[in-house]
């Protein structure tokens, strides 16, 4: 990440369509509905928790690509060696009550750049989250679901002293709390098909400083011994999803994403015990990406949800395309 100044793009000003997305409906009616089935968007969570003593699996199959960076202004520039990554996730949620949910976040990863690879698929850092439901719908969906989540980054994955190359280890080593909003509301169009409309928006505070040793994934050589201070985070999403039939649907996410300001410091050691001072500041970056997808549901129980994430502006970060796919089982 470079530095710049340029006036940082301020996601605050979505709101007021977010809140106007999920106001009340002039074309609601209470009248019976056709059986819909909705897996979900790729991108934006799902404001509703789980019923109480249900246990919803739902592994994901993730490919990222990326051969080109945007700068500070904006512009694309190619990268001198493309980047890729397979990555596996595991979401696991479980109903604790009607209202309250907590979900573990388990996942590996592969990683291939400046051609070499990881030796095999490695453990990403887990997660915990509890997710509770502030407003619940009704039985259509034209009443908004809202809750809010809080979710904890766990030290799982290897992050620093590694042997080789920065790839090799998955992690991020920071003790990262996120905070999230969350809010879905149903539109029944004329065709009587839903429109089902979510979004999220979310704030990680700058989490406490990460101990390094070695080489780390934040780029320090052999020898260094310091500290890296990860920026906070903040990030907004818009998705939507229309039933074509029982079991097929089209859905969409609209996301922005933004890393606030990072610095590393620290200092590089011979073995001879002579040493060097080495600082380095990593300034904010932005991503803005969308996320068409389509939706297969079996049935209630099982749904699959096949898409891409595309990034389509940027600064300081890599342009890339993702294709993914998640499978979600309710039991």
């Amino acid at each position: 990440m470079l530095h710049t100044k340029t006036k940082q793009p301020g996601l605050a000003r979505h709101l007021p369509l977010l809140l106007l997305a999920f106001s009340p409906a002039a074309f609601a009616e209470n009248r019976p509905r056709p059986e819909v089935n909705f897996t979900g968007t790729l991108a934006t969570s799902n404001p509703n928790t789980v019923p109480k003593g249900a246990l919803i699996l739902t592994p994901n199959l993730i490919y990222l690509y990326a051969n080109e960076r945007y700068d500070r202004s904006g512009r694309t520039r190619k990268l001198q060696n493309s980047y890729s990554q397979w990555q596996v996730l595991l979401p696991i949620a479980y109903g604790i009550t009607p209202r309250l949910t907590g979900k573990l976040n388990l996942g590996a990863a592969h990683t291939s750049a400046n051609g070499r690879h990881t030796t095999a698929m490695r453990a990403t850092d887990a997660s915990v989250r509890l997710q509770y439901l502030l407003r619940a719908p009704n039985q259509d969906g034209t009443r908004t679901a809202i809750s809010m989540f809080a979710q904890h980054n766990l030290i799982t994955a290897a992050y620093d002293s590694l042997r080789d190359h920065a790839f090799e280890g998955m992690g991020s080593g920071a003790r990262r709390t996120t905070l999230s909003l969350l809010a879905q509301k149903t539109f029944w169009m004329p065709s009587e098909r839903p429109l089902r409309v979510r979004g999220q928006l979310s704030w990680s505070p700058r989490p406490p400083a990460v101990s390094l040793r070695d080489v780390s994934v934040y780029s320090t050589p052999r020898g260094f011994r310091g500290r890296y201070h990860p920026g906070a985070q903040l990030n907004l999403s818009l998705g939507a999803e229309y039933s074509l039939d029982y079991r097929w649907a089209l859905a969409l996410d609209v996301s922005a994403n933004r890393q606030g300001r990072a610095w590393l410091d620290g200092n590089v050691y011979r073995k001879d015990g002579k040493g060097w001072n080495m600082q380095r500041t990593d300034h904010y970056s932005t991503v803005y990406s969308v996320t068409p997808g389509v939706e297969y549901n079996f049935n209630r129980q099982y749904n699959l949800i096949v898409g891409a994430q595309i990034s389509v502006a940027g600064h300081n970060t890599r342009s890339f395309v993702s294709p993914r796919a998640a499978l979600n089982m309710v039991y």
